[in-house]
């Protein structure tokens, strides 16, 4: 097992060079597969020196070596690196996530993928639907045809951001509003059904999502830093980004109907940890690995795909974004996710062994392109 962290404190560009070449001669000598050190090196420096971010975090599993590095400071200007216990949030990646609980409940036979959502509904609630019931494996996908988002208009004012998501609002108003297309039609990505798809996971689950999440994928996979809501030990590692207008981001707590959505918060070990875990789960046929894996709704012949990252993609999974083999690179399982003061990006190859996290302390949609296309090259080099 290779375990190596490279903490890097930039402040001026001039100085890339010099640190490139002094954190390759101290990860060599930890190194047990030097190629797989030097390009995770290579890639880290140049995502962190391209984003503009306070710190940048990646963590890769290949087989059974693994790699973290983190660069830059915990918060803007206050000169303390991160490393592999600091606390992030993952944003959207805390959707296939809700993906994993989906599949362990469906492999154990407590939930069938194609299950209306009706039946996981409050007492007395009511779904509409647009020709079709909505069914879990369609909020899973993006496929129900639901809002991106849903803030309660009756909300009060309040200074955190998510205030205005909550479970009654958004159980109201799918009783009395149908799909804007018939599930299963079209792609249109929604914070709002990943909402629902949580509330009846724990349903489903006997017990709230939060629970339902540790029990089926944070204890099997052996994640003991990643939760919904922090500890006082883990507040003091939190690390603070930067929002879309370049100032610090306070980090507003979610409420629950937003922990399947964007919710988690964890470290660049659990990530590596819950990476291999899908990768071992691969390799030994688990069928909840074969249900997570699966592209379940392919782009070709949908009427149109709006959020669900269109380019070199190919359809989507449980919350995974499919792309399949092409120029060079394997075929890729990806998520995004952006909230808090953080952009996240993961990819799994299971054919290859191999998974890719990133982290970027800084929310900013247009360097996602970036973060994306270099993730992308580096798997395609370690898949060879």
């Amino acid at each position: 097992m290779l375990s190596s962290r490279l903490r890097l404190n930039l402040p001026k560009l001039a100085l890339a060079a010099a640190c490139v070449s002094c954190a390759l001669s101290v990860s060599q000598a930890r190194a047990t597969d030097l190629a797989l050190n030097d390009a995770v090196s290579m890639a880290g420096m140049q995502l962190f020196l391209n984003s503009g971010a306070p710190a940048i975090i990646i963590g890769v599993v290949r087989g059974n070596d693994t790699v973290i590095q983190a660069y830059g400071e915990t918060a803007p200007g206050n000169g303390i690196e991160p490393n592999d216990k600091s606390i992030f949030r993952i944003a959207s990646v805390s959707k296939v996530f809700a993906g994993d609980v989906l599949a362990s409940l469906a492999a154990k036979g407590k939930v069938n993928l194609t299950d209306p959502l009706s039946r996981y509904a409050p007492d007395k609630g009511h779904v509409e639907a647009n020709g079709r019931p909505i069914t879990l494996l369609d909020l899973a996908t993006h496929g129900a045809g639901l809002p991106r988002e849903l803030p309660d208009p009756d909300a009060k004012p309040s200074e955190n951001p998510f205030g205005a998501f909550n479970r009654a609002y958004y159980w109201k108003w799918i009783g009395s509003n149908k799909p804007a297309a018939v599930p299963g039609t079209t792609t249109l990505y929604s914070n709002l059904g990943y909402g629902l798809l949580g509330d009846a996971l724990g349903k489903a689950g006997g017990a709230d999502y939060s629970t339902v999440l540790a029990n089926e994928v944070l204890k099997p996979a052996g994640l003991t830093d990643t939760t919904n809501v922090l500890s006082d030990d883990q507040k003091k590692r939190l690390m603070v980004g930067l929002d879309p207008m370049n100032k610090p981001d306070p980090n507003a707590p979610a409420p629950d109907i937003m922990y399947a959505s964007a919710g988690v918060y964890t470290t660049a070990t659990d990530m590596v940890r819950w990476m291999k875990w899908h990768l071992d789960g691969a390799k030994q046929q688990k069928p909840e690995a074969l249900l997570a894996h699966q592209m379940w709704l392919p782009y070709d012949g949908l009427k149109s795909v709006v959020g669900t990252e269109v380019t070199d993609a190919d359809g989507m999974g449980l919350g995974w974004v499919v792309s399949l083999p092409r120029n060079g690179t394997p075929l890729l399982l990806g998520k995004s996710g952006g909230l808090g003061g953080f952009m996240t990006y993961v990819v799994l190859s299971p054919n290859r062994d191999l998974g890719i996290f990133v982290v970027a302390s800084r929310v900013n949609f247009g360097m996602f392109n970036g973060i994306h296309s270099q993730v992308r090259e580096l798997a395609a080099e370690l898949a060879r």
